[in-house]
């Protein structure tokens, strides 16, 4: 969902790519995401996930993870120091929970959480100018 919403608002001046830690080939975006994003954005695409490996760290001017965890991991494996949580970004604590198993309500919550975060990234702001 984040890839999806981080291009709608920093349309036609930044782009995102989502890549996942444990990401399995034919693993697509859940039903429930799916609707949603449909629902905000007309979006109906159901693109596999891709898994990220080293030519993402290289290529990647930031890289934004979900959570504390998801950072630390990437930090490990691939040492890097363009590494912040969504929060961390939007100059909040905490994580952002996958709603992955849950119901649509908890998918719909998880939404409005990333959009709101999102819009506060000043990082992406600056470029604007």
């Amino acid at each position: 969902m984040a890839e999806v919403i981080f291009n709608e608002v920093y349309r036609n001046r930044h782009t995102s790519e989502s890549r996942g830690l444990h990401a399995r080939a034919g693993d697509i975006i859940s039903p429930e995401a799916l609707i949603i994003l449909n629902r905000e954005y007309g979006y109906s695409e159901h693109r596999e996930s891709q898994k990220l490996g080293q030519n993402d760290i290289v290529e990647a001017d930031v890289i934004i993870t979900m959570t504390e965890g998801q950072k630390l991991e990437i930090a490990h494996q691939y040492g890097n120091d363009k590494l912040y949580t969504l929060k961390e970004l939007a100059h909040e604590t905490g994580d952002v929970m996958d709603p992955y198993g849950q119901d649509e309500l908890e998918y719909v919550r998880t939404f409005s959480e990333i959009r709101e975060l999102i819009t506060k990234i000043e990082l992406f702001k600056e470029d604007d100018n």
